[in-house]
């Protein structure tokens, strides 16, 4: 289900001075490399790719970008649930 943005967030791009609009989220789970995954997504239409994934996920979940090997490395230690019990 997406939710409307309080407020319209403006991302730039590559293209100089070009700049896309986010009005909507969605918080979703996704795959990658066998593992899940769970973030928040911008909906922003006509990107020229269906998903990116931005450097707040990229950072929340320390993957990192093997740009040589065009992979994504991830730390299998981050995908591990864990439940703590406060007293």
């Amino acid at each position: 289900m997406t939710e409307l943005l309080p407020v319209a967030k403006h991302f730039g791009t590559a293209e100089k001075k070009k700049k896309v609009t986010a009005k909507e989220r969605m918080s979703l789970d996704f795959k990658l490399n066998g593992y899940t995954f769970s973030d928040e997504f911008m909906l922003i239409p006509r990107l020229a790719e269906p998903v990116i994934i931005g450097s707040a996920t990229l950072q929340k979940w320390r993957m990192k970008l093997d740009f040589e090997n065009d992979e994504v490395i991830i730390d299998p230690r981050v995908t591990k649930l864990r439940l703590l019990t406060f007293k």
